[in-house]
């Protein structure tokens, strides 16, 4: 029985690779031979049989042997005295003499007789062919069969084959992951064999909370997206760019594009008034996503709902994102691969001034005479027209009459402070592993240098990853991974001479550069691009380390304990120089002045550390139809953060400034936070059939950042789903329905996202602006009102939904709605009275409501040799207040800058007027006053040109009454800055290793409220024209879309620009993302040197956006007050790459 047994392991390989061998190339039975030859075996055989001395040959390398047991004596016994032979020289020893060879191929070994060989070849006929894809990529490794018997081959690099078969046989032609396909050959042509993919045989796994499951069984709203699937070729650096528009209700935002700067995530809309983000796990504990290399990531899966989520409790009211990395794989060949990078990039959207004729212009039509710096404005419209005529007569570009410089040359300060930017990205990795052993470590490099003309301007990131696994029994596997970042990134700074980005936006066409000489010293004038050069540079370091143990114990078939511990330090530095220089305004006729009165020297230095413990067993039994999964666990993590920040004034030396060189005041302060989170929790799957799924989640948590009283909370939910297609009655849809699931899922999570001391009474010390005897005093802020009772925010949401997919799975729909209630968020208890000093403490008083839906299209197919795909996501959410404590309804922010909240009120709500239209001449009498019946803003006197609103309490008088919901005054909700309708569309196409792909991304719906010098012509004193806003109101230009403008934006500039509806904006977008052409050189051109695979990749990123808004505004940046400096922050990059991808 024995023999039988080890004859029917053996025999169906033994044929194919004898003849094989015949055609397989030589490099590659060398390059087994050469391993074969470095390969010691520590073996002292003293009467052992052949079998046995086999068998530990391939207990301690990674070879197998073939053979037929009819010519092999495995009962002989043998002896091989000396130990750490090397494989081949134990072999020659164990068959001399008995007119066995063997033959190396790749890792196998195949034991035959002369006459075997002969025989096998007299007795059949040859047949040859090549089996390919369809694309016509040769599948190499494919099993072609001689049906019914157990002589077969495999494919070799160019997908080739030779087999010697029995007359009138059918070959059998399989591969993982294709559909097997049958085929006749008498032997006279070869064949040629396309194999099809099978999407049914490949069952997909999705990474879930502690574990993984198939997605066919997954009722929860769950989306997971392939790293290297979306990233491509593309030049990002960050997790986020790579995950933009590529799942449905997850929205990605970001303010500037400034190099490394990070993005923030979010899932399904506003969980809380008291904001939050997702919780972000990395291998199952929590890591910054930007210190990751997004090539080390393998997998990101996004738990929307509160059942996928509930078994992460507190910390996953915001929902989940868990991110996979990369790992090696057992029983695998060393594999090494190279990728690099290098772009080309400069900002994607950069607004236009005026010229400086329409600029002068405009003073005029503002009412200057001799505008503010003294130039009288009728001359300088005079020069500007010569200037136009006669630009010789100006070789500098100025005039100047009784002493003031008339500037007439047009100048870009943008493009005088920009450049283009170059990034280099370099990664490597090795892995493989043997039977028992698994391993990954790679390296990556970002350098990158943005658009300002200066060195001071740069991102470097470093990443190093280690990951072993080893099988040490049979029933036990430690695992170590360790990752290391570290980032450095610096930009150029001053806060004197409007900043830098403040002096692009709001100095004027004709501004000068250079320099210029004043009280007989050269000084720079305060361009741009001069404060970059003379500014210091604000520098911030930061390194991640991360050390990750886990151990998977089975101490039984189908159970497994698994225990993880993680330890995580974050060391962050910011070095900020605010340093002193001269400069010459070139606002104001060359001053001298000085960037800052003194001079400034920063440095901030935090640390993070974070430990997380996981014990959690997981238990799987099939009985008959019913499977059952039980997963129970235990954590713990702890959350540490010092930070010390020190300051001081005047420093003696600018090049070497530090906290021991300044001779001015010292400042120092320090920030200490600590927490700590412990849980039980629980996962139980039943599946009957697998048509009837059902699953419950739940967590017991504490959590240090409450009362005593109030840590602990449990956070249960339950999910259920149908696999409909798999009923008998729906037979009839086999030939196109693939799958057809419906799920629903309800589930309650808690919120921990507040201050970890917001229950402790604190008076907080700090140095007021005044002095006494000589000397800043040191004062104490008064302690705020506070509450021991306040507990948990609880988040419970229900969720519908429905996977479908079509045509052997070559359509995939899948589609969600939700409702999700956060009930007891933390808010002000009551209101208090104003001379009490303080505000009422925070308490669980007030409650929201989103609902949302989200439906996301995959299609997969090819035509002929031609693979494409294309995918769109879409996604939509609400969210309304359903209970706070504002009596009043008070609108707007409070003193702090917080908004105000009230019952029914939905999240994004924009207050204004509505616009009627703009005064004219008719709505006033031969005196200049208003005529009776026409409405005016509370305390201004309009003129022709101003803004006219609709006056909706008709009591003539426009204002926002008492400023509350009870009475609003003409204020009405105008719109609404929610994103709504985000969507992602992907797509692409293969033939013949040529590959081409495109993503798209945007938003539907957006009201955006935008007022500042970008938009609105003269918004400020010092501000300047753009010639998108040359549309203003003069006497002879009545039908304009801006009302007339006012010297240095006084007079009624403010009524004017109040919001309303006629400069509501609408931000609705497309951006084309990213198109990716990439060509994959023929396996037979790499295989002669060792190469498995070579890509090279030509690519473009954020190419275009179809927008509605002025040039220079950007619909993809969060909205704040002033969106960053006057208007305007570091740009968006337009970015264009080439690269390759090796892989040895």
């Amino acid at each position: 029985m024995e023999n039988n047994k080890i004859f029917w392991r053996k025999v169906p390989s033994v044929t194919n690779l004898l003849l094989c061998g015949m055609f397989i190339p030589v490099g590659i039975l060398h390059s087994a031979e050469s391993y074969g030859q470095r390969v010691m075996i520590d073996l002292t055989a003293e009467n052992m049989t052949v079998k046995e001395v086999l068998e530990e040959i391939e207990s301690q390398s990674d070879f197998d042997f073939f053979y037929n047991n009819a010519h092999v004596d495995l009962n002989r016994q043998v002896t091989v005295p000396d130990k750490g032979e090397e494989l081949f020289t134990i072999l020659d020893s164990v068959f001399e003499g008995t007119g066995l060879k063997y033959v190396v191929m790749d890792k196998k070994i195949v034991l035959s007789t002369e006459t075997e060989t002969t025989q096998v070849v007299q007795q059949k006929q040859k047949v040859s062919g090549r089996v390919v894809d369809a694309s016509g990529e040769p599948i190499i490794g494919a099993t072609i069969k001689e049906k019914g018997t157990s002589n077969g081959t495999i494919s070799d690099f160019d997908g080739n084959f030779v087999l010697e078969v029995s007359p009138s046989s059918v070959l059998e032609i399989s591969y993982i992951g294709y559909q097997s396909q049958s085929v006749t050959s008498d032997g006279s042509q070869p064949l040629s064999i396309t194999l099809k993919e099978d999407t049914q045989t490949l069952e997909e796994v999705v990474v879930v909370g502690y574990g993984v499951q198939k997605k066919a069984n997954l009722t929860g709203a769950v989306s997971s997206v392939k790293m290297d699937e979306i990233l491509g070729d593309r030049p990002v650096t960050s997790v986020s760019d790579a995950l933009l528009g590529a799942m449905p209700g997850l929205q990605i935002t970001g303010t500037s594009g400034q190099p490394g700067s990070e993005m923030s995530f979010n899932i399904r809309g506003t969980n809380s008034i008291n904001g939050g983000n997702p919780l972000v796990l990395v291998d199952n504990v929590e890591m910054d996503i930007n210190m990751l290399n997004p090539e080390d990531i393998e997998s990101v899966t996004v738990l929307k709902d509160a059942a996928a989520s509930a078994i992460y409790g507190a910390r996953a009211a915001f929902g989940v994102i868990l991110v996979t990395t990369k790992k090696g794989s057992t029983d695998s060949s060393v594999a090494i691969n190279y990728s690099n990078n290098f772009s080309f990039s400069r900002p994607a959207n950069m607004p236009h001034k005026a010229s400086p004729m329409q600029t002068v212009q405009a003073y005029k039509d503002m009412g200057w005479v001799n505008y503010r710096t003294g130039e009288n404005v009728d001359t300088w419209l005079g020069l500007l027209e010569d200037y136009t005529q006669n630009p010789g007569n100006y070789p500098e570009g100025y005039a100047t009459i009784d002493g003031l410089r008339y500037h007439l040359q047009e100048t870009d300060l943008f493009g005088d402070m920009l450049e283009t930017g170059f990034q280099q990205t370099h990664n490597i990795s090795v892995s493989g592993g043997t039977k028992s052993l698994s391993y990954r470590m790679s390296a990556g490099m970002v350098k990158q240098n943005g658009v300002l003309v200066t060195d001071k301007d740069a991102y470097n990131r470093y990443n190093i990853s280690s990951y072993i696994r080893s099988d040490i029994y049979s029933w036990i596997t430690p695992e170590l991974d360790i990752k290391y970042t570290k980032i450095n990134s610096s930009l150029p700074y001053t806060s004197g001479g409007y900043g830098i980005w403040g002096a692009a936006v709001a100095f004027p066409s004709y501004f000068p550069l250079g320099e210029t000489e004043v009280d007989g010293v050269m000084l720079p004038i305060n361009t741009p691009h001069n404060l970059i050069v003379s500014g210091a540079p604000k520098e911030k370091e930061r390194d991640n380390l991360r050390i990750f143990g886990k151990i998977t114990v089975t101490p039984f078939k189908d159970f497994k304990i698994i225990g993880e511990y993680t330890f995580n330090r974050k060391n962050s530095q910011l070095l900020q120089y605010d340093n002193k220089f001269d400069y010459a305004n070139g606002n104001s006729n060359f001053n001298r002045e000085s960037s800052v009165a003194n001079s400034k020297y920063e440095i901030t230095s935090g640390v993070t550390d974070y430990t997380a413990l996981n014990i959690y067993g997981n238990y799987t039994k099939a009985i008959g139809k019913h499977d059952f999964s039980v997963m129970a666990g235990f954590n713990q993590e702890s959350y540490t953060y010092h930070e010390i920040k020190s300051a001081r004034w005047d420093m003696i030396n600018d090049n070497l400034p530090s906290l021991s060189q300044g001779t001015g005041a010292y400042e120092n302060k320090e920030v200490f936070s600590e927490y700590k989170v412990r849980g039980l929790f629980y996962r139980l799957n039943y599946s009957f059939e697998g048509k009837y799924l059902f699953e419950t989640n739940g967590r017991y948590d504490g959590s240090s950042k409450f009362p005593s009283g109030s840590r602990f909370g449990f956070f249960p939910s339950v999910s259920a789903g149908w696999r409909i297609s798999e009923e008998h009655f729906m037979d009839w849809s086999d030939s196109f329905l693939s799958n057809l699931k419906f799920r629903v899922s309800w589930g309650n999570i808690g919120n921990q996202s507040v201050n970890p001391y917001q229950f402790v009474p604190a008076m907080e010390a700090f140095r007021p602006n005044w002095v006494v005897n000589g000397s800043k005093p040191t004062a104490l802020e008064p302690p705020a009102l506070v509450s021991n009772s306040f507990t948990w925010e609880k988040v419970s949401t229900l969720d519908f939904g429905f996977d479908l997919g079509l045509f052997n799975n070559r359509l995939n729909l899948v589609f969600d709605w939700y409702r999700r209630d956060t009930k007891g968020m933390l808010a002000p208890g009551m209101e208090l009275p104003g001379v009490l000093g303080a505000k009422a403490p925070m308490q669980n008083t007030a409650d929201l409501r989103s609902k949302g839906w989200e439906i996301s299209i995959d299609w997969n197919d090819r035509i002929g040799n031609v693979n494409y795909y294309l995918g769109f996501n879409l996604y939509d959410a609400r969210t309304k207040i359903m209970k706070y404590d504002n009596a009043s309804q008070l609108l707007g922010k409070d003193a702090d800058g917080k908004l105000y909240y009230r019952e029914g009120m939905e999240l994004g709500e924009i207050w204004g007027y509505d616009t009627d239209r703009l005064y004219t001449k008719d709505d006033f009498d031969a005196e200049g006053n208003l005529k009776p019946g026409i409405p005016k803003v509370k305390g201004y006197n309009p003129n022709p040109g101003d803004i006219l609103y609709i006056d909706h309490n008709n009591d003539g008088i426009i204002d926002n009454g008492t400023n509350t919901g009870l009475n609003p005054g003409d204020t009405r909700i105008i719109g609404n800055n929610t994103r709504r309708y985000q969507y992602g569309i992907r797509g692409g196409a293969g033939w013949k290793g040529i590959s081409l792909s495109f993503i798209l991304q945007g938003v539907g719906k957006r009201d955006m409220w935008i007022m500042n010098e970008l938009f609105y012509p003269q918004y400020e004193e010092f501000s300047t024209i753009y010639d998108s806003q040359l549309d203003y109101w003069t006497p002879e230009r009545t039908n304009s879309y801006f009302p007339r403008l006012y010297q240095s934006a006084k007079g009624n500039t403010k009524a004017n620009t109040m919001t309303q509806t006629r400069y509501l904006q609408n931000g609705a977008y497309l951006t084309i993302r990213n198109v990716t052409l990439s060509y994959s050189l023929p396996k037979k051109w790499l295989t002669p040197w060792g190469a498995k695979n070579l890509q090279i990749f030509f690519s473009g990123e954020n190419l275009f956006t179809f927008d509605h808004l002025p040039k220079g505004l950007d619909p993809e940046r969060t909205v704040t007050d002033d969106l960053g400096s006057r208007g305007f922050t570091y740009p968006y990059m337009r970015q264009y790459s080439f690269g390759i991808n090796l892989t040895l």
